[in-house]
């Protein structure tokens, strides 16, 4: 197979383009709309039999030999197929091969040899049949390039040689261009293909419902996961270069310098769960918030009334709810049940301290509850006195305290 039928045979197809970082609707190859657009191609035709039968490519498509820019029709014209297709004729239906207008132009029957000029493009005032509509794809591409570096086209473009109608689905994919442009064969960077916005980064933006944005097929950035916020740091550490294809440094700022941060960071149900995640201790709160304001903004608006122990009932101050589950006092004396509070205490204090201080613990605590267990001070207990930083004992004790154990 010769240089010249590798290159005509890419050369076939309407379009053509480099890869692109698709979202997750598009990361099992196909071809993003906003990249490479919708098509309508209204014709008859064969790219295999056209090949089985000699056609050289280039003589179709010899435009796309010096084309440096995607948007340039590479496309034949009248001229290029009646080379082959005498469709000057008047019983070009019968000849071989077949010239009248029918023969290509579905449906359309009102054309006729007259119709023609002499270089056999349509007159002014000829019928026409419905028009292609092939807009370019919305890259930076040149075919010349990757011909003159001796790429052949049909390992871009896949299926030409057996296909009736070429397509956009003949186009490359991202896989198919990853195969040379990874960084050694080829240059990786994403602005080699992608159009470039201000700052040279890529331009996200090209008019549909969303900007464009990586699928997480070829590297760990599916922008599309829900919890995209919160694992994006390891795709950033694994090459930071990526992510500035298309973000600047500000953007990072934004959200980790900021005050506000977006509603998204967390699932559509936090309001309901979230105190899950707090009594866990899973999550570091304080990174993004500021605990005593955030907390009782919220709580208090909801009318529940911080600092008060346990909540308030509908009983003891009507128009307020109950934040805290019965029994969450308890009985002096009593076995903690499950739902007791000493069980959030010891798990995370700080959660406690979001509406109430430290002094309304010792208001129990300092004189009517011994918050120890039985054996507390025996050491051959095992209990281990030196947990945690010993602000819980801080709480009660200071330091030098006789009754305060060292820790071991």
């Amino acid at each position: 197979m010769n240089r010249w039928f590798l290159v005509g045979a890419a050369l076939l197809l309407a379009t053509t383009t480099a890869w692109v970082a698709s979202d997750s609707a598009w990361a099992d190859g196909t071809r993003h709309p906003q990249v490479m657009p919708e098509q309508s191609i209204p014709l008859t035709f064969s790219h295999q039999a056209h090949i089985q039968n000699g056609a050289q490519c280039q003589l179709c498509h010899g435009a796309a030999l010096t084309s440096m820019d995607a948007r340039d029709h590479n496309i034949p014209t009248h001229q290029q197929c009646a080379i082959c297709h005498r469709m000057e004729q008047a019983d070009g239906e019968a000849m071989f091969p077949k010239a009248s207008c029918t023969t290509c132009h579905i449906g359309f029957d009102a054309g006729k040899p007259e119709h023609l000029a002499p270089d056999f493009l349509p007159l002014p005032d000829a019928p026409r049949p419905d028009p292609l509509v092939l807009p370019p794809s919305r890259i930076t591409f040149p075919h010349q390039t990757h011909i003159d570096q001796g790429v052949p086209c049909l390992e871009c473009h896949v299926g030409v040689d057996t296909a009736q109608l070429a397509t956009r689905e003949h186009l490359p994919n991202m896989a198919t261009c990853l195969g040379c442009h990874n960084g050694a064969k080829a240059p990786a960077e994403c602005t080699t293909c992608h159009l470039q916005g201000n700052g040279g980064r890529i331009l996200t933006d090209l008019g549909g419902s969303e900007p464009l944005k990586p699928s997480g097929r070829f590297r760990p950035d599916d922008h599309g996961d829900p919890r995209w916020l919160k694992v994006h740091q390891a795709a950033a550490r694994a090459d930071i270069g990526t992510c500035e294809s298309c973000h600047a440094t500000s953007f990072c700022l934004d959200c980790h310098d900021g005050t506000q941060k977006p509603i998204a960071l967390h699932p559509a149900d936090w309001v309901m769960t979230h105190g899950l995640e707090a009594q866990r201790r899973t999550l570091d709160c304080y990174a993004c918030h500021e605990v005593q304001a955030d907390c009782n903004a919220c709580h208090t608006s909801l009318a529940l009334v911080p600092g008060q122990f346990p909540s308030p009932t509908n009983v003891d101050n009507p128009g307020t709810k109950r934040f805290h589950p019965e029994g969450w006092r308890g009985t002096p004396g009593e076995i903690p049940a499950a739902d007791h509070h000493s069980h959030q205490a010891r798990r995370a204090l700080e959660t406690c301290e979001a509406c109430h201080s430290q002094e309304l613990c010792l208001e129990c605590h300092q004189s009517t509850v011994n918050p120890h267990p039985a054996g507390w001070g025996d050491p051959s207990d095992g209990f281990n006195f030196g947990q945690g930083d010993g602000r819980l004992c801080l709480t009660c004790h200071i330091a030098g305290d006789p009754n305060l154990p060292a820790t071991r």
